[in-house]
């Protein structure tokens, strides 16, 4: 594919754009790799977002399963922490979610997800990605197709999330809070759980239909309707939702978005409270996660960017919670995977339990700047800019987690740090510096996005 319109394929799934790299036969076939790897009759959940596209992708990948001779237990419109909650609920070995997650509204895509409701693994995608290639297919009887009622995936899935929390708490607080599904998932199932913790709602861009009202990233960027309905109505806070619904940002009371690492810092000074145990995230989260986790005496692990690893070291770990900083954070008593409603409902607890602002809980957490940047670079250049820049640092010191890499400027594992990495949903190189002075991170990413474009 060229670099226009590119097939992106990793661990995080499939992506491409509709239509020019993903078709309905890229689809199918997609699928039956996948189906060609598990035993006949095995039991597929299939998913979709709202994206426009998703309903003839969700037809095709269905057929293409019922082929194979696989049960498809077709969950429809459905947020893909839910779908992975339905995989060991129903149970299933594995599922098909049709979605592109954060791109943009002419994207969309695939998330394979084991019998466990992980993420394939990076040597399971190659085997995907290989069978795809040689175009293998599983001819066998007695597929079948089988809906589940939304009501009953919605049902299961509230109850584990208001299980997570101190709804008595929130309930007491009396809490406003607007919230910008951007046309997705989250539309479907917020609602309900703001109406369960007792929190007065206010909603934008919430028709689930999938033609997005902006771009749905949810960085600070795209979040002006947002920080207007917060103000207009008063709200203590505002929660911005990608359209799957695994990741969510947060709008201070004052309107101004507060940055996506602060929903998992936030999270983490939640859950350590109740009881301590390990914390793991990625080479690419702020700082002020790690420390808050810290604060509470919990050990941090940091893993490669990609929810897969953060939820495998999770449990080898047996870790108390978990996250991307990318506003998704994991509790796998929930799901096995990154979940906006948790991460939600982990800040209305701390709203309400410490009695402060929106604001001022993130006033009180160490204050750093996180510079986050996509380059049109090839990244096989990254090597040399890490070894120029590490050239350019005398003492830095490279985490030995390979990712791209991170340096540490000062020889500590602190701030300032400057990370370089190839995009698993992209066709970019992310570049990420943070820093307690603002200028210098925006330095950093200057200096490294020179060297990784020869500029």
């Amino acid at each position: 594919m060229s670099r226009d319109h590119p097939l992106m394929v990793s661990h995080s799934g499939i992506r491409g754009i509709v239509g020019r790299s993903l078709t309905g036969e890229t689809v199918r076939r997609f699928a039956a790799a996948f189906a060609a790897r598990l035993p006949a009759g095995s039991r597929i959940v299939l998913a979709r977002d709202t994206r426009p596209s998703g309903e003839d992708f969700a037809r095709a990948a269905a057929e293409e399963l019922q082929e194979a001779g696989c049960a498809v237990l077709d969950l429809g419109v459905c947020a893909t922490p839910a779908a992975k909650m339905m995989v060991l609920l129903l149970p299933a070995d594995g599922a098909v979610i049709l979605t592109a997650s954060h791109n943009p509204a002419e994207w969309n895509g695939l998330k394979l997800i084991r019998g466990d409701g992980i993420f394939l693994d990076a040597g399971d995608a190659r085997q995907v990605e290989a069978a795809f290639h040689r175009g293998d297919r599983r001819r066998a009887p007695g597929g079948r197709l089988q809906c589940v009622p939304r009501e009953e995936v919605e049902d299961r899935f509230l109850e584990r999330v208001l299980d997570v929390v101190d709804v008595d708490l929130i309930r007491r607080a009396g809490l406003r809070a607007s919230v910008d599904p951007c046309n997705g998932t989250g539309a479907l199932f917020t609602p309900r759980l703001l109406e369960a913790l007792g929190v007065e709602a206010v909603f934008i861009h919430d028709e689930p239909h999938g033609r997005f009202a902006h771009d749905p990233e949810p960085v600070p960027g795209n979040l002006a309707d947002l920080g207007r309905a917060v103000l207009d109505h008063g709200c203590h806070a505002g929660f911005a939702i990608d359209p799957d619904a695994d990741r969510v940002a947060l709008v201070g009371e004052d309107g101004r978005p507060l940055g996506e690492d602060l929903t998992l810092a936030l999270a983490v000074q939640v859950v350590t409270r109740r009881r301590r145990g390990p914390v793991v995230t990625t080479l690419s989260t702020s700082q002020v996660v790690s420390d808050a986790a810290a604060a509470a005496g919990c050990p941090v692990t940091l893993t490669p960017v990609g929810e897969v690893h953060v939820v495998d070291a999770m449990i080898d770990e047996g870790a108390v919670i978990g996250g991307e900083g990318n506003g998704g954070v994991i509790l796998t008593e929930v799901d096995p995977g990154r979940d906006a409603a948790v991460g939600l409902a982990l800040v209305l607890e701390a709203l309400a339990g410490r009695g402060a602002s929106l604001t001022g809980l993130a006033a009180a957490l160490p204050a750093y700047r996180i510079e986050k940047r996509r380059v049109d670079a090839d990244p096989a250049g990254m090597e040399g800019a890490l070894s120029s820049l590490a050239g350019r640092y005398p003492g830095a010191f490279r985490h030995p987690v390979a990712d791209g890499g991170k340096l540490y400027l000062r020889g500590r594992l602190e701030c300032p740090w400057v990370h370089l990495r190839a995009s698993n949903t992209e066709p970019v190189v992310r570049v990420m510096a943070e820093s307690a002075d603002p200028e210098e991170a925006a330095r950093l990413c200057d200096e490294a996005e020179r060297l990784l474009t020869g500029g």
